[in-house]
């Protein structure tokens, strides 16, 4: 970061600092699949969410003039569904989904041969993130304004 730059490592795209989320579903083509198939392909990331600033979907379809802030892997929820008139209901079943899909996901990988993390793992991986992001906010708030 340029020296007299502040950059705020916990703000990108956060819900309750302010970011707006807009569910765009009704604009998935093969034309937006293949440029998000091509992207996530060359990186590796198959199975989470992008979270991006975009001039025009259009643009976006063409792989042109959009940014990504932040790609998130399979714990990130879906969180389309605020700010987009989702009824509870409807909501709760978009996250059912979501967790079917990972329930899936687990049982492919499971079958490759990747074992299943032990408890414990999983709940310190949980504690050590927790911790993380403690610091992060701490490292923020120490940043002038």
């Amino acid at each position: 970061v340029p020296a007299g730059e502040r950059y705020i490592l916990t703000y990108a795209a956060n819900l309750n600092r302010g970011a707006q989320f807009t569910n765009l579903e009704k604009h998935i083509d093969a034309e937006l699949l293949k440029v998000f198939d091509d992207l996530s392909h060359h990186t590796g990331f198959f199975y989470g969410r992008y979270d991006l600033k975009c001039l025009s979907v259009e643009d976006l379809k063409k792989g042109k003039n959009f940014v990504i802030l932040e790609f998130n892997g399979s714990g990130a929820e879906p969180n389309h569904v605020y700010h987009s008139g989702y009824s509870l209901l409807k909501a709760n079943r978009v996250f059912l989904q979501h967790w079917k899909a990972l329930y899936g996901i687990s049982k492919y990988n499971h079958r490759q041969g990747h074992r299943y993390w032990p408890l414990m793992k999983g709940w310190n991986f949980l504690r050590q993130a927790k911790k993380h992001l403690a610091e992060l906010e701490k490292f923020d708030k120490q940043i002038p304004v």
